[in-house]
Formats: structure tokens, C-alpha cells, sequence
């Protein structure tokens, strides 16, 4: 079955699906082309920042600043706390929550915007001519 679009928008990363968002507001119709896969091998929206990169990386260094508050900060605030302990799997369960409701958020965003998204991987192949592969 062929689609016709207004605008097709290649990721769905930080750039990719505010633009998306965007044009669809308005008024275009609307598509956007992701096939990342998450850990779980799950297809999830947000691109690489979100998924594996910026976002992750970010939740992990909270919980260890915490960590790193709790062990060499509070002593100069007078409160003394021994046998503070590190549990990775909880802090990696986390920060895969947050993920979650961040890809989750986005592929809200999609249906609100009746924005289509294409499961797959797609890429120009001449000027004003898209090709798809693989949705």
C-alpha cells in the first residue's frame, strides 16, 4: 500500500521528532522513519541521545552524585552516614524506567499528532525522492 506525505523526516532523535512534531502541528501530514531497537530489541523512538546516550548516561550520573553526596558531602552539614552501598542492578533498572517513559512520551506525542511512524530504516536517494526500506 503506497502513502503520500507532506513531509517524511528520516529519526526520530531529538531533532528528528521535534521536527516531526512540528510540522505536523501544522497541519502537514506527517511521517517519521525509525528502526532503532531497543536493549530488549523493542522499537523505540528517541534515537540514539535517548536511548543509549545522553539520557541514559545522565540518569546513571544522578544516582552516583547521589552516591558520591551521601559518602564525602554531608559531613559539613553535620549528618554522618556509614555503610552507604551501591546497587547497580537497581540503579541500571532506573535508568531504563526513565528511558522507558521518555520513548513512551514521544511515541504519545506521535499519536496525538497523528503522526505516522515508519518501523524501518529509510534514506534520500536523489533530490526531492525518498526510498524506503524495510517498513
Amino acid at each position: 500500500m503506497s502513502q503520500t506525505f507532506d513531509v517524511v523526516v528520516i529519526g526520530a532523535g531529538p531533532g528528528g521528532y521535534i521536527a516531526a512534531v512540528r510540522a505536523a502541528q501544522l497541519g502537514l501530514k506527517t511521517a517519521c522513519i525509525e528502526g532503532w531497537k531497543n536493549a530488549k530489541g523493542e522499537l523505540a523512538l528517541g534515537g540514539t541521545c535517548l536511548n543509549v546516550g545522553c539520557i541514559p548516561s545522565k540518569a546513571l550520573l544522578a544516582s552516583s552524585e547521589e552516591f558520591e553526596r551521601v559518602n564525602h558531602h554531608l559531613d559539613e552539614h553535620g549528618i554522618a552516614v556509614s555503610g552507604a552501598k551501591i546497587d547497580v542492578a537497581k540503579m541500571q533498572a532506573r535508568k531504563d524506567g526513565i528511558v522507558t517513559k521518555m520513548t513512551k512520551g514521544i511515541e504519545f506525542l506521535f499519536k496525538k499528532n497523528k503522526i505516522t511512524w515508519l518501523q524501518g530504516f529509510g534514506r534520500f536517494a536523489a533530490a526531492a525522492t525518498c526510498t524506503r526500506s524495510r517498513w
